[in-house]
């Protein structure tokens, strides 16, 4: 991938750091203790509750969003791998590394200041900087110094180009990073870069059949040609079923092409979904029952 001749290392000093806002500030300061978690699980829950008493219809995306949050961070097979792509400051991996303390965790960053305070805070997590794809190599990463979390290597549309820094990060896949085997649980949150990611984990999952959650937003215009119906897609020639989040612990096949496109409609079931290995869907469900207390 080739970017704007306007790129440039990205480093723990750039003017971005500081448009962010204090309370990106606090998230990371807060993710140094157990008790800073946890208030952040509560506070995030809090934030749901009050967008739902004012967005009737967006209740229930709001309530899988956070049933998804509950059951990626504890989802993982004791002594396996849990795969964090798209880490940011960490608010998930940390997460799992106080629930699930025999679990190896591997974080995958692309902001290199996101990565190196990540590998700071969390000493005894893995922790690459660079980007996720289907290629080795370098890319142009597309930088929100607004909102950071928005951070892509799909560049913005017209309404966030002002905004956006675009900086030059190293490529890599999935499959060149992990061992093909061990892996449990991967949890990608790339905006709108998901397929890139899994195509680049080939091996990995024909080999470890982890479960998967990734983020898929709204139906959009999707000029890197890696759209909805492809990514469920792959996921179906692979065996893979995706779910909406409360589907997890009750039976059922996993949505239809039909019903995964339906899903992205306003008012949305849910941002995240989750990908379960057909084989292991009964493992799951009970998995997550048990976490649910059902």
């Amino acid at each position: 991938m080739s970017g704007p001749e306007a790129t440039r290392p990205l480093t723990g000093d750039s003017p971005y750091r500081s448009m962010e806002g204090a309370s990106l500030a606090l998230k990371r300061l807060a993710l140094r203790t157990t008790l800073g978690v946890y208030a952040i699980a509560a506070r995030n829950t809090l934030q749901r509750v009050l967008v739902s008493l004012s967005d009737v219809q967006g209740m229930g995306t709001i309530a899988n969003d956070h049933l998804a949050e509950f059951l990626v961070t504890r989802l993982c097979r004791e002594d396996r791998t849990f795969v964090d792509v798209g880490a940011h400051i960490g608010s998930i991996a940390a997460q799992v590394a106080r629930r699930c303390p025999t679990v190896a965790i591997v974080a995958i960053e692309a902001m290199p200041d996101k990565a190196a305070h990540l590998a700071r805070l969390y000493p005894g997590i893995v922790c690459h900087a660079c980007a996720a794809s289907d290629a080795e190599g370098e890319a142009t990463f597309f930088v929100d110094t607004v909102q950071s979390g928005f951070s892509s290597l799909r560049q913005p549309g017209a309404h966030r180009l002002a905004r956006t820094l675009a900086i030059q990060v190293p490529l890599r896949t999935l499959d060149s990073l992990l061992p093909p085997d061990g892996v449990d649980t991967v949890k990608i949150d790339v905006e709108g870069a998901e397929l890139g990611v899994l195509r680049g984990a080939e091996r990995l999952v024909a080999t470890s059949r982890p479960t998967v959650m990734f983020e898929s937003g709204p139906v959009a215009p999707d000029p890197a040609g890696e759209g909805k119906a492809e990514l469920w897609q792959w996921l179906a020639d692979r065996r893979y079923v995706v779910l909406v989040p409360n589907r997890v612990a009750h039976n059922g096949q996993g949505l239809s092409l039909e019903g995964f496109m339906e899903s992205h409609l306003y008012p949305r079931r849910s941002t995240n979904y989750f990908a379960v290995a057909e084989e292991r869907r009964l493992e799951i469900r009970d998995r997550a029952r048990a976490l649910l207390g059902i």
